[in-house]
Protein backbone atom coordinates (compact mmCIF):
# COMPACT_ATOMS: atom_id res chain seq x y z
CA UNK A 1 0.00 0.00 0.00
CA UNK A 2 3.22 2.26 -0.17
CA UNK A 3 2.84 3.06 -4.33
CA UNK A 4 1.95 6.86 -6.06
CA UNK A 5 -1.11 5.49 -7.70
CA UNK A 6 -2.35 8.40 -10.21
CA UNK A 7 -6.33 8.43 -10.78
CA UNK A 8 -8.42 10.68 -13.17
CA UNK A 9 -9.54 13.44 -12.04
CA UNK A 10 -12.96 14.05 -11.19
CA UNK A 11 -15.04 17.06 -11.91
CA UNK A 12 -12.72 20.17 -9.82
CA UNK A 13 -10.26 17.67 -8.42
CA UNK A 14 -6.97 17.51 -8.19
CA UNK A 15 -4.87 15.47 -9.99
CA UNK A 16 -3.61 12.49 -7.16
CA UNK A 17 -0.61 11.44 -8.79
CA UNK A 18 1.11 13.65 -5.90
CA UNK A 19 -0.68 11.90 -3.03
CA UNK A 20 1.44 9.07 -1.65
CA UNK A 21 -0.45 6.03 -0.22
CA UNK A 22 0.20 5.60 3.43
CA UNK A 23 0.94 1.65 4.96
CA UNK A 24 -1.66 -0.32 6.66
CA UNK A 25 0.50 0.44 9.53
CA UNK A 26 0.09 4.64 9.14
CA UNK A 27 -3.43 3.99 8.71
CA UNK A 28 -3.91 2.08 12.24
CA UNK A 29 -2.00 5.19 13.71
CA UNK A 30 -4.53 7.53 12.48
CA UNK A 31 -7.58 5.34 13.83
CA UNK A 32 -6.71 4.14 16.81
CA UNK A 33 -8.48 7.78 17.46
CA UNK A 34 -11.87 6.55 16.27
CA UNK A 35 -13.50 5.29 19.20
CA UNK A 36 -12.01 7.90 21.26
CA UNK A 37 -13.53 10.48 18.63
CA UNK A 38 -16.87 8.60 18.73
CA UNK A 39 -17.15 8.88 22.57
CA UNK A 40 -16.41 12.81 22.72
CA UNK A 41 -20.23 15.25 22.34
CA UNK A 42 -20.28 16.31 19.17
CA UNK A 43 -19.84 20.18 20.85
CA UNK A 44 -17.25 19.16 23.05
CA UNK A 45 -14.27 18.91 20.63
CA UNK A 46 -13.16 22.35 21.04
CA UNK A 47 -14.63 25.29 23.19
CA UNK A 48 -14.01 29.20 22.67
CA UNK A 49 -11.57 30.46 25.13
CA UNK A 50 -12.10 33.81 26.44
CA UNK A 51 -9.94 36.82 26.13
CA UNK A 52 -8.38 38.29 29.80
CA UNK A 53 -10.20 41.40 30.65
CA UNK A 54 -12.83 41.39 27.79
CA UNK A 55 -14.65 38.49 29.52
CA UNK A 56 -18.02 39.47 28.07
CA UNK A 57 -16.41 38.61 24.85
CA UNK A 58 -16.32 35.01 24.19
CA UNK A 59 -13.57 34.53 21.51
CA UNK A 60 -11.62 36.12 19.35
CA UNK A 61 -10.27 35.00 15.77
CA UNK A 62 -7.64 31.78 16.64
CA UNK A 63 -9.03 31.57 20.36
CA UNK A 64 -10.00 28.27 20.19
CA UNK A 65 -8.88 24.86 22.48
CA UNK A 66 -9.78 21.30 21.50
CA UNK A 67 -10.28 18.55 23.15
CA UNK A 68 -6.58 17.11 23.53
CA UNK A 69 -7.46 14.32 21.38
CA UNK A 70 -7.84 16.62 18.69
CA UNK A 71 -4.63 17.85 18.98
CA UNK A 72 -3.19 14.50 19.26
CA UNK A 73 -4.92 13.47 16.69
CA UNK A 74 -3.69 16.45 14.02
CA UNK A 75 -0.25 15.22 15.68
CA UNK A 76 -0.57 11.83 14.31
CA UNK A 77 -1.59 12.66 10.94
CA UNK A 78 1.37 14.54 10.30
CA UNK A 79 3.68 12.12 11.92
CA UNK A 80 1.70 9.19 10.07
CA UNK A 81 2.26 10.77 6.45
CA UNK A 82 -1.60 11.98 6.44
CA UNK A 83 -0.94 15.74 5.88
CA UNK A 84 0.46 15.96 2.31
CA UNK A 85 1.41 19.10 -0.28
CA UNK A 86 -0.70 19.11 -2.70
CA UNK A 87 -3.23 21.97 -3.74
CA UNK A 88 -5.76 21.57 -1.17
CA UNK A 89 -7.31 24.81 -1.83
CA UNK A 90 -8.28 23.54 -5.04
CA UNK A 91 -9.30 20.51 -4.19
CA UNK A 92 -11.91 22.07 -1.42
CA UNK A 93 -14.86 22.35 -3.53
CA UNK A 94 -14.13 18.56 -3.80
CA UNK A 95 -14.19 18.22 -0.46
CA UNK A 96 -17.22 19.99 0.25
CA UNK A 97 -19.03 17.59 -2.04
CA UNK A 98 -17.39 14.96 0.86
CA UNK A 99 -19.10 17.00 3.72
CA UNK A 100 -22.14 17.30 1.93
CA UNK A 101 -23.03 13.58 0.96
CA UNK A 102 -21.63 11.30 3.10
CA UNK A 103 -22.43 8.24 1.25
CA UNK A 104 -19.90 9.42 -1.15
CA UNK A 105 -17.51 8.46 1.32
CA UNK A 106 -18.64 4.54 1.34
CA UNK A 107 -16.72 4.14 -2.19
CA UNK A 108 -13.67 6.47 -1.46
CA UNK A 109 -10.17 5.39 -1.96
CA UNK A 110 -7.21 6.01 0.17
CA UNK A 111 -6.02 9.03 -1.51
CA UNK A 112 -9.48 10.90 -1.31
CA UNK A 113 -8.88 9.90 2.26
CA UNK A 114 -5.53 11.50 2.86
CA UNK A 115 -6.78 14.64 0.86
CA UNK A 116 -9.77 14.96 2.81
CA UNK A 117 -7.60 14.38 5.89
CA UNK A 118 -5.46 16.93 4.97
CA UNK A 119 -7.70 19.67 3.24
CA UNK A 120 -9.23 19.61 6.80
CA UNK A 121 -6.98 20.15 8.97
CA UNK A 122 -4.70 22.93 7.02
CA UNK A 123 -7.98 24.78 6.55
CA UNK A 124 -8.37 25.56 10.35
CA UNK A 125 -5.19 27.12 9.79
CA UNK A 126 -6.89 29.85 7.61
CA UNK A 127 -10.51 28.94 8.81
CA UNK A 128 -10.93 29.18 12.89
CA UNK A 129 -13.55 26.61 13.65
CA UNK A 130 -13.61 24.48 10.07
CA UNK A 131 -11.82 21.76 12.20
CA UNK A 132 -14.69 21.66 14.95
CA UNK A 133 -17.34 21.84 12.09
CA UNK A 134 -15.84 18.55 10.81
CA UNK A 135 -15.41 16.96 14.10
CA UNK A 136 -18.72 18.06 15.14
CA UNK A 137 -20.99 16.91 11.85
CA UNK A 138 -19.02 13.22 11.78
CA UNK A 139 -17.88 13.88 8.53
CA UNK A 140 -13.58 13.41 10.29
CA UNK A 141 -15.30 10.10 12.32
CA UNK A 142 -16.69 8.94 9.09
CA UNK A 143 -13.51 9.32 7.23
CA UNK A 144 -11.80 7.05 9.75
CA UNK A 145 -14.33 4.51 9.37
CA UNK A 146 -13.42 4.64 6.02
CA UNK A 147 -10.41 4.35 6.43
CA UNK A 148 -10.51 1.44 8.78
CA UNK A 149 -12.45 -0.68 5.96
CA UNK A 150 -9.78 -0.29 3.56
CA UNK A 151 -7.29 -1.26 6.21
CA UNK A 152 -8.78 -4.39 7.20
CA UNK A 153 -9.70 -4.78 3.34
CA UNK A 154 -6.32 -4.68 2.49
CA UNK A 155 -5.34 -7.03 5.41
CA UNK A 156 -7.73 -9.19 4.43
CA UNK A 157 -6.30 -9.57 0.78
CA UNK A 158 -2.55 -10.22 2.14
CA UNK A 159 -4.39 -13.47 4.15
CA UNK A 160 -5.27 -14.96 0.65
CA UNK A 161 -2.07 -14.18 -0.88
Amino acid sequence: MRETRKSKPAGNSVDSSSIKLVSTEQIRAVIKFLPIFESIKPNAFSHPVRLPGNEDVCYGIGHVEFHPAVYEFTKACYESGFIQSFDWPAWGREARRYMENPALLGSAKLATCIKLITTHIRYERFCDGHLHSVFESGHLTAILRRLEQLANAHLETTKTD
